[in-house]
């Protein structure tokens, strides 16, 4: 019988340790609870999250609320956790508060997701922290300062504006007239103003992709700024061929729009994949092979050139009811 419990005890404790083998867990912590008004402090995110897992950190402005506002964003590093799966991730900010009293800074979410294809995003949120922001303390002690005179200043800048306006004023007509007298039975010359015409958009991307093509710049070691230039030619291409302001946008806001476009379906599959990677080297510093980045620039160059073949064909539609 004792045998039996033994057995029964040592199965429960492989179960539950299977099952905390993986887990998410995000928080957030200041290392202060006090600050006078304006006073910068640290406030750190802490993810504990599985390995493969695909993560897409919260990208920040200038403030976290009316009353949290952002000095500094550091980068994201990721620690492997001994005999885990997990790994931790973490990313140091730098805020202040220039309110009085209680403030508190809000909930921050991180979104992710099982594996980089998976399209179902999970959310994380840290707890509200509470943070008390005191004004800057009088000290009574010290013996009151002597009241200084009146000290004398320069002239203002309302004193000094009255005269500038003259000045202006009088240079203005005494141009005025050596111009009139110049000119005064002379035609004048209108030239037209020529714009350039605007380069076509499938023009500049496929200059930019043929001077990628021709570096082979998949073999580089800045694996991040090869992939930043490639979705860059890929946005300002949606945005120029079909007015899509896809510069501004993040990879599921882009998807969502091309997705409203009749495209082929494995074009937009390419455009989304070599997307995601992106996201996925930026910001969860991923390291693809050479191989890869290889393909991702292939799968670029096919999307472009088929969305072409799409457009080409809606504008021919469109001449040809214009004609009827």
């Amino acid at each position: 019988m004792k045998k039996l419990c033994f057995i029964l005890f040592c199965m429960l404790s492989m179960t539950g340790m299977r099952g905390v083998a993986q887990t998410t867990f995000l928080r957030g912590m200041a290392n202060v609870d006090t600050i006078t008004v304006g006073q910068p402090f640290d406030y750190q995110l802490f993810l504990t999250i599985p390995k493969d897992y695909y993560v897409e950190w919260k990208q920040f402005g200038d403030t976290l609320s009316k009353e949290i506002e952002v000095i500094s964003v550091g980068e994201v590093t990721t620690t492997p956790i001994n005999n885990s799966d997990n790994v931790k991730m973490t990313q140091h900010l730098t805020l202040t508060s220039f309110d009085t009293g209680y403030v508190y800074v809000p909930e921050i979410d991180i979104l992710y997701s099982k594996s980089l294809r998976d399209s179902v995003r999970h959310t994380l949120s840290t707890n509200e922290y509470e943070l008390y922001v005191t004004t800057v303390e009088v000290d009574t002690t010290q013996a009151f300062k002597p009241i200084k005179g009146v000290i004398k200043q320069g002239l203002t800048a309302k004193e000094v504006f009255p005269w500038t306006i003259v000045v202006i004023v009088a240079a203005g007509l005494v141009y005025l007239i050596i111009y009139l007298t110049k000119h005064v039975n002379k035609k004048e010359v209108v030239e037209e103003v020529k714009k350039k015409p605007a380069i076509p958009a499938i023009i500049t991307a496929r200059a930019k992709l043929n001077e990628m093509k021709t570096n082979e710049l998949w073999n580089s070691s800045k694996t991040k700024d090869y992939y930043t230039d490639l979705t860059d030619i890929a946005r300002e291409y949606l945005e120029g061929q079909f007015g899509i302001d896809a510069v501004e946008m993040t990879t599921d806001e882009i998807m969502k729009a091309v997705n409203e476009l009749n495209l082929n379906g494995f074009a937009k599959d390419k455009l989304q994949e070599t997307l995601i990677t992106a996201d996925f080297v930026k910001f969860a510093k991923a390291n693809p092979t050479a191989e890869q980045n290889e393909q991702s620039f292939k799968d670029i160059d096919f999307f472009v050139e088929d969305s072409y073949v799409y457009f080409q064909e809606v504008e021919k539609k469109k001449k040809e009811e214009e004609i009827k």
